[in-house]
């Protein structure tokens, strides 16, 4: 799809006329019909505007484009920078990693959660065709994006200093602590940390 067609998909999938989205955006009415047809491009500040009053991402009007090994790795060393990125894999008897064995998966539920949608929608489109592969594709991976959700890398639990060093408190609690908050935003996590903090003070308070 391209920018414009995205434009006019993402405002009908939100229930915008032409119109509300102007007004919602500040922008002319001419302006946005030209990008929708593409006969105009619009700047990145257009788009965060347009990704604003939508409620979605700008990223997803943008094209990532790999070409080449670079390309690749700098997403993947931008998502391991940025999110719970896991890497998984075997080992060989001189504890090397195999690299045929190699998976990446995420510490966020969330996330694993549209992945598996995604891998599942993708096994039963095989015998579909294939025009109607490549629309049904486009939709599906359209609904996916449609999700501003914030994520965020889990900050890491400093033991060396912690009252936590009961060894009943586990790593599968850490575990479950983390998948908890890993899908919170910055105020839900600031929320969580007051209430945990009183909680923990009324606790010792009985004791």
């Amino acid at each position: 799809m391209t920018i414009g067609e995205k434009i006019k998909y993402f405002r009908i999938l939100h229930g915008f006329t032409q119109d509300q989205l102007v007004q919602a955006t500040g922008l002319g009415i001419s302006t946005l019909q030209k990008y929708e047809s593409d006969e105009r491009k619009p700047k990145s500040e257009q788009l965060l505007k347009i990704s604003q009053a939508l409620g979605i991402s700008i990223n997803v009007f943008m094209d990532f484009d790999i070409h080449t090994v670079s390309d690749l790795l700098s997403l993947i060393f931008k998502m391991n920078e940025q999110l719970d990125l896991n890497f998984n894999a075997e080992k060989d008897q001189n504890e090397n990693v195999i690299p045929d064995t190699l998976s990446l998966s995420f510490g966020n539920p969330l996330i694993n959660q549209k992945l598996a949608a995604y891998i599942t929608f993708l096994n039963q489109l095989p015998d579909t065709e294939k025009t109607q592969y490549a629309q049904s594709l486009m939709d599906f991976e359209n609904k996916l994006l449609d999700d501003n959700t914030e994520i965020h890398k889990t900050a890491a639990i400093d033991t060396t200093t912690s009252d936590i060093t009961n060894p009943t408190f586990s790593d599968s609690s850490y575990q479950k602590l983390q998948n908890l908050l890993s899908d919170c935003t910055s105020q839900e996590l600031a929320w969580i940390l007051k209430s945990a903090q009183l909680v923990k003070e009324c606790i010792r308070d009985t004791k």
